[in-house]
């Protein structure tokens, strides 16, 4: 089962357990902004990228936006194994609305990793 959790109650975890937060959502959206400390891999890269996660060793609360990929990314490690698994409502506009901090406007590295990745 996936539990919906609020950003108070993942503030808390990231404080006291072995939570990883996992930012799902697009390239240009995390170079926006997004939280310090997140492990980012986009939903459409997630099949890919499994092997990044140790499905048993931490607790996974994922976010996106407003919460909608985040779920799908979640149901997608259930189906893959991972058990520890909460899903932020609200995402990262929930973050930001009950003011916790953010990374902001690092589209400079978002530019310096495209122009790298259009070269291969």
């Amino acid at each position: 089962m996936i539990k919906e959790i609020s950003v108070e109650e993942a503030i808390r975890m990231l404080k006291e357990d072995n939570v990883i937060l996992l930012d799902v959502r697009a390239r240009q959206e995390y170079y926006t902004e997004h939280v310090k400390g997140s492990k980012w891999i986009p939903l459409d890269q997630l099949p890919y990228r499994l092997h990044e996660l140790n499905k048993k060793a931490a607790i996974f609360a994922c976010f996106c936006r407003t919460g909608h990929r985040s779920f799908k990314a979640c149901e997608f490690l259930k189906d893959n194994g991972f058990e520890k698994l909460y899903n932020v409502k609200g995402g990262i506009e929930a973050w930001k609305q009950t003011g916790y901090e953010t990374v902001k406007n690092s589209m400079e590295e978002y530019y310096q990793e495209k122009a790298f990745s259009d070269r291969l």
